[in-house]
């Protein structure tokens, strides 16, 4: 017999921050820097003093680094934060830190991200299906890398740009709002 599922069997072990970090440090460290595509991360608070240690060796190496911490549970931008200095560092849960991105990509001076719709049919044999018109979601003002209290530029998230002041602004490139179907992207 066979049986439809909507989820698979310890699928969220890609769907929960702290697991596909973990997930991704693992893969890492056995194929090398074919991962080497997400920052470097750390899972509060098991990896605390390793996060100590790695923050204190990079800061006597470059300076000021900038962090972004995203509490494990939480979704829609709630509770993320960036910081600079540990002291900044408050948590009260199982939470993720990671390097922050100093240059990202950006269109029109906006952050973005890419909300891709996937369905995977089998894993034995591997059969992904890729919905052909996935969203564009943008930062609703200009990304401004020092300035770190600004949510409206350093997330993309929709429950919190959808108030931002920038929302109904016309933006260069952009336009107004904050997302696009992708096939404008690719046009």
């Amino acid at each position: 017999g066979w049986q439809i599922l909507n989820h698979f069997p310890k699928g969220n072990t890609i769907t929960r921050k702290d697991s596909l970090a973990r997930g991704l440090k693992r893969m890492r460290m056995v194929y090398g820097n074919v991962y080497g595509f997400f920052p470097v991360s750390f899972n509060l608070p098991n990896d605390y003093t390793k996060f100590l240690s790695y923050f204190s060796k990079i800061q006597a190496k470059k300076g000021k680094q900038v962090w972004i911490c995203k509490p494990s549970d939480l979704s829609r931008g709630r509770g993320i934060f960036l910081f600079s200095s540990v002291s900044d560092l408050l948590y009260d849960g199982s939470t993720v830190v990671q390097r922050y991105i100093e240059d990202p990509y950006l269109i029109g001076g906006y952050k973005f991200d890419l909300r891709l719709y996937v369905v995977v049919t089998s894993y034995h044999p591997l059969r992904i299906y890729i919905y052909h018109n996935g969203l564009v979601r943008f930062s609703t003002e200009k990304y401004a890398g020092s300035v770190l209290h600004n949510k409206f530029a350093h997330l993309t998230n929709t429950s919190i740009n959808r108030n931002g002041p920038g929302y109904n602004v016309e933006k260069v490139r952009i336009g107004a709002g904050f997302k696009w179907k992708i096939a404008q992207l690719r046009g």
